[in-house]
């Protein structure tokens, strides 16, 4: 017995690393029950039932909350196309400036908001009611209305009998993220010690992969924190889904502190300015503080920091904090700016310090 349970979970790991295939695997029974159901039903069904599957697929594929929306936001794509080639195949027009009509028109109207995601979608069912539907579309268009929100009922179903809870994709995306900021402060470091300094635009480098880690995390996320009373998975794990909300929040803090110093740098302290924030007195502290807090990152468990990592990272900041006010009574330059630093250092180390010693003002 303990051996299944170890596999069904082994099993559940090695899915969750890639998200996307519970949502192919869902997609492909949605298609083929969308078939089956439809088969039954002949006439106009026989000629066009590949319309189901096709609801199926675009209501499966969208997040549970977003399903049924996501279904009549099709629809009324469908049906809109379908008002503009009727309204082309009555105009006495050639076919070939009827087909520019439909695709012209039903791109302006793809940007009315209201059609919401599937915008996109209008042109494409005005020219396949206009070329498909012949010179009597009316049944064409019924089939395809029909059978697409048939499909998409099944889609619908089958979400809702299986709602995407990627949690350990999440929690995999949110380590990686968490890596990606370390290596940040780790570059940072780097940066300080260079002779010379980097330039503006190489302060920012990485800053691109940084954002796109954190936009993968906070997507999976809104997926994580589906309707709790559509999604019966999260009501099921509600505290791991709640403690991976906290993660992502605290993640999110600490992409744009990162981000935050980056910039501070970038404008304050590089090759191309004389006066500079931190200048070679205070550098070798900013640089140490920088890995510490980069290696306090690492140690990171459940959201919280190891405790010896966590120890030298906050005495590293006191320490650059320490040499910036003996800057100041020497009155050797400018020190905001450092000051700054030492704020976002904190405020990161903050965010991954146990609450219980938070609140001793730890």
């Amino acid at each position: 017995m303990a051996s299944t349970k170890s596999a069904y979970r082994l099993a559940t790991n090695a899915l969750g690393r890639f998200p996307l295939l519970p949502v192919a695997l869902k997609a492909a029974v949605a298609a083929a029950l969308a078939w089956i159901v439809v088969q039954p039903l002949h006439g106009a069904a026989d000629d066009y039932s590949y319309y189901a599957p096709l609801g199926a697929v675009v209501a499966v594929s969208s997040r549970l909350a977003q399903s049924m929306r996501a279904s009549v936001e099709t629809i009324l794509a469908i049906g809109l196309g379908a008002c503009l080639a009727l309204g082309a195949r009555a105009a006495p027009v050639p076919e070939v400036l009827s087909i520019g009509l439909v695709v012209g028109v039903g791109t302006l109207v793809g940007a009315w908001k209201r059609v919401g995601s599937m915008a996109s979608w209008v042109p494409i069912p005005a020219l396949f009611i206009l070329i498909v539907g012949g010179s009597d579309p009316a049944p064409y268009v019924l089939s395809y209305l029909g059978l697409t929100a048939l499909g998409a009922a099944v889609g619908v179903v089958v979400n809702v009998v299986a709602p995407p809870l990627p949690l350990v994709a999440t929690e995999h995306v949110q380590d990686a993220l968490r890596e990606v900021l370390a290596d940040q402060l780790d570059g940072l470091a780097d940066g300080l010690e260079r002779d010379p300094l980097p330039t503006t635009d190489e302060w920012q480098t990485g800053v691109t992969r940084l954002q796109q880690r954190n936009q993968r995390a906070q997507e999976l996320m809104g997926q994580t924190l589906d309707t709790p009373r559509m999604n019966w998975r999260v009501r099921r794990r509600r505290e791991a889904t709640e403690r991976q909300r906290r993660q992502g929040e605290a993640l999110t803090h600490l992409t744009f502190l990162v981000q935050e110093m980056m910039t501070l740098l970038s404008h304050a302290e590089h090759a191309d300015r004389s006066l500079v924030a931190l200048g070679p007195e205070l550098r070798p502290s900013a640089a140490r503080a920088f890995r510490k807090s980069a290696a306090a990152l690492r140690s990171v468990e459940a959201s919280v920091a190891d405790e010896k990592a966590l120890d030298e990272a906050l005495r590293a900041a006191d320490e650059l904090a320490l040499a910036i006010r003996r800057q100041q009574d020497d009155q050797s330059g400018e020190t905001f700016a450092a000051g700054g630093l030492v704020t976002a250092i904190r405020r990161v180390l903050a965010s991954v310090t146990p609450e219980e010693l938070a609140s001793l003002g730890r």
